[in-house]
């Protein structure tokens, strides 16, 4: 029903099921630092829950609103981190760059997650191994002389490895949103 309220059950179910597109813009604004983008979404999930009441949808479905609205809370919170904490010698971006690159992505908000939903899939139809070595250099943030190491290869064989990965997932990524229409 327009002009609609969401009931504090669904906002949880919602955000637990949409938490990772708002993790991800956070990312986007503070350069995929884990702690920041940690204390980024706990100041931003709990000031929406405080201003919960205060949310009103139009749409038939409140998820792409509410997604919006968290976002815009993000965008905030990474603005009061940058002045607030004054780290922002640890951040890529100063406060200009954060707006300008939060409406890209409030732009660019559905082709971002089809490309994220493609390289999901093409992830799991790399090798084991590939997907190891993956997930140690961007999901812990390993050197790759640390993903050598792990995975007994020479520095220069685990570069070269990666950068195949690499290709072949960019490949693949266009390959499914050309499928998709969106290439």
């Amino acid at each position: 029903m327009p002009g609609s309220k969401v009931e504090p059950d669904d906002f949880v179910m919602l955000l637990a099921r949409q938490g990772p597109r708002v993790r991800a813009f956070v990312a986007t604004l503070v350069g995929y630092d884990a702690d920041i983008i940690d204390e980024v979404m706990q100041a931003t999930m709990l000031v929406a829950w405080k201003k919960l009441d205060t949310f009103r949808y139009e749409e038939e479905q409140p998820t792409e609103e509410l997604i919006r609205w968290v976002c815009t809370i993000a965008r905030f919170e990474v603005l009061g981190y940058l002045r607030d904490k004054k780290r922002r010698q640890t951040l890529a971006f100063d406060e200009h760059l954060v707006g300008e690159l939060a409406e890209l992505q409030d732009e660019k908000s559905d082709l971002l997650d089809a490309r994220r939903s493609a390289l999901r899939g093409c992830l799991k139809q790399l090798e084991p191994k590939q997907q190891e070595a993956i997930r140690m250099r961007y999901g812990v943030g390993l050197s790759m002389t640390e993903v050598a190491t792990r995975q007994n290869r020479s520095v220069k064989a685990a570069t070269v490895a990666m950068c195949r990965v690499r290709k072949a997932l960019e490949r693949c990524i266009r390959q499914a949103l050309s499928r998709e229409g969106l290439a």
